[in-house]
């Protein structure tokens, strides 16, 4: 059991899980602060501006700090593990996201409102995905490319006079069922790049090579 604590502790420290958590309590409190508001960016429509609520913004530091901890500064003594490591980091995942939809979740809806919360909430799932495709692309480190990515395409383009367009979930009401739909999709696909065999990988940029 003094075993299995160390190397709970030792996996803490490597995987930096006390300054996730650090992270996370600053980014609960932008949330509150901005608790689900709206602001005003360029955009390419014909008003040159789009008004868009806060959420589509305030769930990518949670996302990235998630994906982003998997990042470890003993990653090649852990690379010996295989499938225990796989195991691991999934579980890490899973623990992480759910506490961040429960911090963005909930201070976005004591701060404005429930609707507000779920679609914070289904944006994170969306930019979480995005952020694991990242990770795995260019390097846990640059887990943050993707998700902004993502939000300026959707800030910029993902809306004109009428409305969102179709494919810009982060923009879209909670009750949109489509959005949701694709958010999962995403991170399903951000799953599937965490436990794909590192040789899998390095096979397919060969190829591309």
């Amino acid at each position: 059991m003094t075993g299995d604590r160390a190397d709970l502790w030792r996996y803490a420290r490597a995987h930096h899980l006390v300054q996730l958590l650090a992270g996370y309590v600053v980014a609960m409190v932008v949330t509150w602060w901005t608790g689900g508001g709206e602001f005003v960016l360029p955009a390419a429509n014909s008003r040159g501006w789009s008004q868009m609520a806060s959420t589509l913004l305030t769930p990518i530091p949670f996302a990235v700090l998630a994906a982003g901890s998997l990042h470890s500064s003993m990653a090649s003594l852990e690379r010996a593990a295989g499938t225990r490591l796989i195991r691991a980091e999934l579980l890490h995942l899973a623990t992480a996201l759910v506490v961040a939809a429960g911090l963005v979740g909930g201070a976005t809806a004591t701060s404005g409102s429930v609707a507000a919360g779920a679609e914070a909430v289904r944006n994170l799932v969306l930019y979480a995905g995005l952020a694991l495709v990242s990770g795995r692309a260019f390097g846990r480190p640059l887990s943050w490319i993707l998700p902004l990515a993502g939000f300026v395409v959707a800030a910029f383009w993902g809306a004109d006079g009428s409305g969102p367009h179709w494919w810009a979930w982060p923009y879209q009401s909670y009750d949109v069922g489509a959005s949701w739909g694709g958010a999962l999709v995403v991170l399903l696909l951000g799953l599937a790049a965490v436990v794909m065999p590192p040789r899998l990988l390095k096979g397919s940029r060969s190829v591309a090579v």
